[in-house]
């Protein structure tokens, strides 16, 4: 290995760890401080972990907080639109893998474009439009606006891998006489099966951690919130504001449930990513 490409393998090695510990160590220090005695939080700045753990943050959480609540009410807003979103995905991934049609290369370019808008944008017209249709603090309000978030990205990583299948197994079921839907859902699908659940992972943590739009639409329940939400209510109320151990030991229960479902499909999620740039 000549002494450029040392420099090069040792500069990518510093910015990948220069980026783990920016990452890293503030969660380090969220778990640290959600063990503290509240007299430790201060004393002790520089260690994020204390010689004498303690559960009683966990307890003062939820005894306090109906964090049981909240997390039914964040399943059930995150698997509505992951499914929601999925079930809009693959049928158009298909129509742009397999089938030509009128102003398909438009439609696809729209479909890209779509990315570039940020979904904060749309939260008036959004607020207006279920208000008038008195959806405002309801499960449906929650999810219909945020089917369309990140629907790009799904039918654009969901086309690439569907283009890589075998076209041939495909002219095979048709032959055999499965229609265009039978094939997708008996054929195609199937065979993506990895792709979709990472992307079924993708979705379900970036909805998990939607905190404005939640706050927007559900606020005006309290038995409506979100764990986010409803973290953040914990931080704002008298009560919680000055129990920083209580704090990080919320927001824990609040990240263990989308750290533990990437936990589970990292390696799916990380050679789905990578097979969807290189394919297609």
């Amino acid at each position: 290995m000549t002494v450029k490409a040392r420099r090069a393998v040792w500069t990518s090695r510093f910015i990948l760890i220069l980026a783990t510990l920016l990452v890293a160590v503030p969660l380090i220090y969220q778990l640290g401080i959600s063990f503290k005695q509240p007299d430790e939080v201060f004393s002790s700045v520089l260690s994020p972990f204390t010689l004498n753990p303690t559960l009683r943050n966990y307890e003062v959480v939820i005894r306090s907080v109906p964090i049981l609540t909240y997390l039914a009410n964040s399943a059930a807003f995150s698997i509505g639109v992951t499914v929601g979103q999925i079930l809009l995905a693959v049928p158009a991934a298909y129509a742009f893998s397999y089938f030509n049609f009128r102003f398909k290369n438009l439609l696809l370019a729209l479909v890209l474009v779509s990315l570039m808008v940020p979904f904060v944008v749309t939260y008036i017209p959004n607020y207006l439009l279920l208000a008038q249709y008195k959806l405002i603090n309801t499960l449906p309000g929650l999810i219909l606006p945020m089917l369309g978030v990140s629907l790009g990205f799904g039918i654009f990583l969901l086309r690439q891998h569907f283009m890589s299948f075998q076209r041939e197994i495909i002219e095979a079921a048709m032959i055999d006489g499965a229609s265009s839907w039978q094939t997708l859902t008996w054929v195609v699908a199937p065979a993506n099966i990895s792709a979709l659940s990472a992307l079924a992972v993708y979705i379900l943590i970036n909805t998990w951690n939607q905190f404005i739009w939640p706050l927007l639409i559900g606020g005006g329940r309290p038995e409506a919130y979100t764990l986010t939400v409803g973290v953040q209510m914990y931080f704002t109320n008298p009560e919680g504001g000055n129990r920083w151990g209580s704090l990080m030991a919320a927001s824990v229960l609040t990240s263990l449930p989308t750290i533990i479902a990437y936990l589970f499909m990292r390696k799916g999620i990380l050679r789905t990513f990578t097979e969807g740039a290189v394919k297609g």
